[in-house]
């Protein structure tokens, strides 16, 4: 980021109300947010989302390990919170709505969860493994039967892949993020086309090609007003920002728009190796974000 967009952010929200010494560092560009974020309304909505978990938990842990509607109750958890929080989902394009496919999608914020979850049925993350021990957020990853792998031992890959098989020949959908980290909201990362080794597991085992859809998720209204592209960075999740304090400053917003922009699906035999397939995949969600923070998807 330049230092005249630093200096455009830390103008806009030092004119925040309810946030007139909030400072902006992010994830190495410049520092953390401040613990002025948490608000009323943000302490408000956690509250709520945390209490709506509760009951809800307690019935999937019954239903987990049930084929036909262990999804059923994250994905109404999703919904919920979403609607908790004031996230508005506009959806482009035609989603894939056979059963194994395996979703791919740039990577924002911790939101991004969310909002998948909520759209996306029968689906599973495909998560690092550390995130299986977060306390809290790791148990709840674990009930929708988050997929973790280990990306630095090799030794575990054809286990992981062998995971990953066994859920899509199952009828399961997998969500990825093939980026290995999220971003600024404003720029695709490189794909890690390792991660599209599934794809030739999957061939390989079941003689069928894999349905493989890429996704654009884009940040792209708060509060029915464009999101300006100097403040396009507090929506994401970068570097060492703390979760706690970008949390509280998400939740602080009355109302979000999320654009879901659904790109054709395509499979690994339409491209010479899976190196091919990722830089498909990436420069087609590139461009869907490019449109979006062009305003170009801004309207249903």
């Amino acid at each position: 980021m330049s230092d005249a967009a630093t200096q455009s952010v830390e103008a806009a929200v030092a004119d925040e109300p309810g946030n007139p010494d909030s400072t902006v560092e992010y994830g190495g560009l410049h520092g953390s947010l401040r613990h002025e974020t948490w608000t009323m309304r943000s302490r408000t909505r956690l509250l709520t989302i945390l209490l709506s978990a509760l009951p809800l938990a307690a019935l999937q842990i019954s239903l987990v390990w049930v084929p036909r509607v262990w999804w059923t109750i994250p994905g109404l958890w999703h919904r919920l919170s979403c609607r908790i929080l004031g996230v508005q989902v506009t959806e482009h394009g035609k989603r894939v709505r056979n059963k194994g496919v395996l979703y791919v999608a740039n990577h924002i914020s911790w939101l991004d969860i969310l909002v998948l979850g909520a759209v996306l049925k029968r689906s599973s993350f495909v998560a690092k493994a550390e995130i299986s021990e977060w306390g809290v957020l790791g148990l709840l990853a674990k009930m929708q039967r988050t997929v973790f792998v280990n990306r630095e031992r090799r030794l575990d890959s054809a286990r992981q892949r062998d995971a990953l098989h066994d859920r899509l020949t199952g009828g399961d959908s997998l969500i990825m993020f093939p980026e290995g980290t999220s971003t600024d909201g404003m720029r695709v990362g490189r794909f890690k086309s390792a991660l599209f080794s599934v794809a030739e597991r999957e061939e390989a085992l079941s003689g069928k090609p894999l349905t493989i859809q890429p996704i654009t998720l884009a940040f792209t209204e708060v509060n029915g007003m464009p999101w300006l592209r100097a403040l396009k960075p507090w929506a994401a999740w970068l570097g060492d920002v703390e979760l706690v304090s970008h949390v509280g400053h998400l939740l602080s917003k009355a109302r979000l728009r999320v654009t879901i922009e659904y790109h054709p699906p395509v499979s690994l035999g339409d491209f010479e190796d899976r190196k091919a397939l990722a830089r498909y995949c990436e420069n087609r969600i590139r461009l869907g974000l490019e449109r979006a923070n062009k305003g170009t998807w801004l309207h249903p």
